[in-house]
Parts: C-alpha cells; structure tokens; sequence
C-alpha cells in the first residue's frame, strides 16, 4: 500500500543536509556532546561518591554542581547553534535531537493520530492500494482521519481507542458518515464509512451504546476486508480519485499536533 503525503506531511530533516558539514552544525553537535558529558558526571558522581572523595577529596555534591555547569554550557551552545540553523527550539527532546545527530527525518508520534497505527495494518496490501490521512472534503469542517483508495473502492476511516460506554466518549460516527457522504459527492464515488476499534470487545460494546452510522470493526479486521472487496475502480478511475483526493489534504506538520498552528 502506498502511503501518500503531502509536501506538508512529508517528515524533513531538521538540518538539511547540505548544512551539515558547517561549523554551526558542529557547534550544535559539540553542545549535544558537552551536555551528555556533564548528565553523564552528575549520575556518576553520585553512584561513585565514596570514591571521588576518598581518592580526589571532593564532595560527591560540588562535582555535581560542576557537572550541572558543564551540562549548561552545553545548552548554551545548543541553542545558539539551533538559532544559526533555525532549528525549532521548542518542545526539544531527546527524539528530537537523535533524529538530527542521527541524520533522519523528524516524524515523532502525535497524540491521538492513530494513523500510522492503521497504516502498519494495511501496508501489506498491494500497491494498487492507497493511504491518504488527513482529508477535508469540500462544505465539510470535519477532517476525515484516513482514506484507503483502491480496486475495492473507497474508504475512509477513523481510528478509536475509547471505551464507547463512558459518559466523556464523542461518538463519531455521524460525523465521519456525513463527511464521507461529501467526499463521495466530490470524487463521484460511493465512499465507505467505518469506525475502527482496537479490539472486538469494543466494537461490540459501541453497537450496543450507539446508534451505528457506520461500518464498525476492529483494527485486526480491515486490511482482510479491504483485500476482499470486489473491484470497482479501474486504474484509470483511481488516478482519477486519487488526484482529486491528494487537493483536499489539510496536513499538519510532523511534530505539530492536529489544530496547532506553526509559530
């Protein structure tokens, strides 16, 4: 199955590549080392404290303040470097940083996004199957969280993880059916609606709670489903509906959440 992004989904590098050979990324990289050193003298004198003051004299506490300095002047450089390279300083963790000394894309798991959860299910599928997240169809303010478009048709889905009986569950079905009903109208193909659960013991719990909009499954039932589903769609018609799809993407940056705006 291919996973198809947007040029504002696609994960990037945080340091382009060409930047990383200049003296500012090894500014960065230098910050990175100074601050593992001085984590790494803060743990140690404590594990080793008898034996920093019986064999240097010094309280196992003032080299942990030296190491407290050390690992500032790390931060220091870090952010000084990050600046020079427009690296985003905010929400900085330790993904963040492996991902720029390890030379890979920043793509960090997003609160509630259970797309690419979904996806791992699917991507065994052939191909001629494809994976849009993220799509608002025309008159519609509701973002449809998953699209599947293939031979079989249409699909579009939202992930659950809730328990469907307790008073704070939003149930929606509704909402995902309506806009599947837009988007169908859009594309000038039927769209297939179904909410997915993590296990069957929820599915069935929502059944009995809810008024059922929608297909309902669990998450281990809709690659098979899929893969089953007659074919409908000739290559030609899915060019068609992909490229109409790929225009109603609104994507979120990696490392935002959903309704977060860039600063």
């Amino acid at each position: 199955m291919r996973y198809i992004k947007n040029d504002v989904q696609t994960p990037k590098h945080l340091v382009p590549i060409d930047k990383r050979r200049t003296p500012a990324f090894f500014l960065l990289a230098a910050g990175v080392i100074i601050l593992i050193a001085g984590t790494t003298i803060f743990f140690a004198s404590f594990f080793f404290r008898e034996m920093i003051t019986r064999r240097w004299g010094l309280p196992y506490r003032m080299a942990q303040t030296y190491s407290l300095v050390i690992g500032g002047v790390g931060i220091i450089i870090y952010i000084i470097a990050g600046l020079i390279l427009k690296v985003p300083l905010r929400k900085t963790t330790y993904y963040k940083v492996s991902t720029i000394m390890e030379n890979k894309p920043f793509d960090p798991p997003r609160k509630g996004d259970f797309s690419k959860a979904l996806y791992a299910r699917m991507r065994d599928l052939s191909d001629e199957w494809a994976y849009f997240s993220e799509i608002v169809p025309p008159d519609s303010d509701y973002k449809i969280p998953q699209v599947q478009v293939g031979p079989g048709g249409v699909f579009a889905t939202c992930p659950m993880n809730e328990f469907p009986d307790k008073k704070s569950f939003k149930d929606t079905g509704p909402d995902l059916e309506r806009a599947s009903r837009k988007l169908g109208n859009a594309i000038g193909q039927q769209v297939t609606p179904i909410l997915v659960f993590s296990t069957p013991k929820l599915v069935s719990i929502y059944k009995d709670k809810h008024d059922v909009k929608t297909r309902v499954m669990n998450i281990r039932e809709i690659s098979n489903y899929l893969e089953k589903r007659k074919n409908k769609l000739s290559a030609e018609m899915q060019i068609g509906v992909e490229e109409k799809i790929y225009t109603m993407i609104q994507g979120t940056q990696p490392g935002m959440e959903k309704n977060e705006t860039k600063r």
